[in-house]
């Protein structure tokens, strides 16, 4: 494994590590009432956002979807 592969295989634990951490300590603290449900739902949406960072981490950038031409933009628009 070369020393890019160990680096990105590292950085994706972290995240991922890192977003586990987020998950227990936001539950942890809505079930002793220290937030709220709206809080909740804002740790949780971090922590799904640093599982994707870790992901594209170890796979690489995210492709990007074709674009395909509509008939109407095929013929600019003129029909």
């Amino acid at each position: 494994m070369t020393a890019l592969g160990r680096g990105r295989r590292w950085g994706a634990i972290v995240l991922l590590r890192l977003a586990s951490a987020i998950l227990r300590g936001a539950s942890a603290l809505y079930q002793r009432r220290v937030i709220s449900g709206a809080d909740l739902r804002t740790a949780l949406s971090m922590a799904r956002c640093v599982e994707r960072a870790g992901a594209r981490v170890v796979l690489g950038s995210s492709s990007q979807q074709a674009f395909i031409k509509t008939r109407d933009e095929d013929n600019g628009g003129l029909d």
